[in-house]
């Protein structure tokens, strides 16, 4: 009898010490997976793109680029761009010897226009136009027409990762990875972007924001080269305004005959 109540006893005991340890044992951490947006994909593209346009709305914006490297002084020009829908015009303001030239795209075709000459170039979105910015990144991507996205479980929750792949060969980019907040107004904090080869060409930080008449917009973005230490572009995006453009502003013939 004795013996059978001290088995007893040592079992209850022994459960005892099972149920606290399990207890006060470490709990798995919430995986990133469940840490979900309030906003589809399709939202958070419309939003990205918004912090760079007026939707359907044409709009003109002051860009100036400056860019950064160890081996030299600093360089830079500024720009006029006017969009309106998926169309666009550069017009170069300075240095003084590239003023007056003209780039235009239509859809994912681009044009030089060098004044003193009749010949428009047709050139590519991904040329470098000054240090890390290309002629792409100054007319703007529409990510919502020109990318696939997906959700990427993200170790922050407070923020959201994006994959963006391109649904042709003629976007700029074949791959883009964005990270947003987490949280209204879901604003980008990082981009990086890739060529088909799965090389990363760039990385973006999106590091102040701007309002123009009562909407959010990218101020100042710095592009840097990941394969090559100290350089880098900061793009200065300035005086968003809405401007009713004619649709024939953006073609050939208009640009060598201004």
């Amino acid at each position: 009898m004795k013996n059978r109540l001290l088995i007893s006893l040592l079992c209850s005991a022994l459960c005892n010490m099972a149920g606290a340890a399990q207890a006060s044992a470490p709990q798995t951490p919430t995986s990133a997976a469940q840490h979900t947006p309030n906003k589809t994909v399709t939202q958070l593209l419309d939003i990205i793109d918004g912090y760079r346009g007026l939707g359907q709305e044409g709009f003109s914006v002051d860009i100036t680029n400056v860019s950064y490297k160890n081996s030299r002084e600093p360089r830079q020009n500024k720009l006029v761009v006017d969009v309106k829908n998926n169309d666009s015009i550069i017009t170069f303001l300075s240095p003084a010897r590239q003023q007056g030239r003209e780039l235009l795209q239509q859809q994912n075709n681009m044009w030089l226009y060098i004044p003193g000459t009749r010949n428009v170039i047709r050139i590519s979105p991904a040329q470098r136009l000054l240090g890390e910015a290309s002629n792409g990144d100054v007319t703007g991507s529409n990510f919502s027409d020109d990318y696939d996205g997906v959700l990427i479980p993200s170790d922050d929750p407070a923020q959201i990762q994006l994959e963006l792949t391109a649904k042709s060969h003629a976007a700029n980019y074949h791959q883009v990875n964005f990270w947003l907040q987490n949280k209204a107004p879901y604003q980008p904090i990082k981009s990086e972007y890739f060529a088909r080869s799965g090389k990363r060409l760039k990385i973006a930080h999106y590091k102040e924001f701007k309002t123009f008449d009562g909407q959010l917009k990218i101020h100042k973005m710095l592009l840097s080269d990941p394969l090559v230490k100290g350089s880098y572009t900061w793009m200065l995006f300035d005086n968003y305004r809405a401007n009713a453009l004619p649709s024939a502003l953006f073609n050939k013939e208009a640009i060598t005959n201004r």
